[in-house]
């Protein structure tokens, strides 16, 4: 009886169901032998282990030296901001001034300052709590004199770099998920579930939450079972 139900189900072709159930993907499949395919999923939110913000400002005027004065304060505000918040120097990163000298490209009717000169500081961490509060803070660098220039891209960035710690647990888990979900898929068609055939690790992958702070780490493992 069983090996007519397992027939029947193998005769319908490459697909024949998909599920999804307790954390894995499930699909029943020919690949010229009788199997069962599965790929599980294991899926974690952790904290960021690495902070990184660049701040950039600057300053323009007609006399080179008073910008080259003004850049200086400027930097020094941001740093000592820095350090009010509890950053060491070792945190604290600094970039090579740009110059940007307008006589070179505008015409005479551009009313542009002559100068401009950008700074910026990179703040990297792996107390992430202590740069996001920071983060919230800025806006006392404005009052302060600092001129922050837009990014075209978020300024402030944080990462996650600990996932060898959590992949065999990971591993693990998405195993274990597709195990299951093989077996309630075979209990479900009243067929038999065999030994492993074939196991495959899929890419891990780190992604954004809606919390900064936070990431979201996801891993598909490729299982196929023999059935009996």
């Amino acid at each position: 009886m069983k090996n007519i139900r397992g027939s029947l189900i193998l005769s319908i072709g490459f697909v024949l169901s998909s599920i999804i159930f307790s954390g894995a993907f499930v699909y029943v499949r020919s690949l010229g032998a009788q199997c069962i395919s599965v790929k599980g999923l294991a899926e974690r939110e952790v904290d960021a282990t690495i902070g990184i913000w660049d701040i950039r400002f600057e300053t323009a005027g007609e006399d080179l030296n008073q910008v080259n004065v003004q850049i200086k304060q400027q930097t020094d505000t941001v740093v000592s901001f820095l350090r009010e918040q509890g950053f060491i120097d070792q945190h604290i990163v600094y970039g090579i001034p740009q110059l940007k000298d307008n006589a070179q490209y505008n015409t005479q009717q551009d009313k542009k300052l002559r100068y401009i000169e950008e700074m910026q500081l990179t703040v990297h961490t792996s107390d992430v709590s202590l740069l996001w509060a920071a983060v919230q803070k800025s806006q006392e660098l404005l009052k302060k004199g600092v001129q922050l220039k837009m990014h075209w891209r978020d300024p402030v960035k944080f990462e996650f770099t600990e996932l060898n710690k959590i992949k065999v647990a990971m591993l693990q888990e998405a195993t274990i998920n597709a195990r299951t979900a093989a077996e309630q898929l075979a209990a479900d068609a009243h067929i038999q579930l065999g030994s492993l055939r074939t196991a495959t690790q899929g890419t891990f992958s780190i992604s954004d939450t809606h919390i900064p702070t936070k990431k979201h780490v996801r891993i598909v493992t490729y299982v196929n079972y023999a059935i009996k």
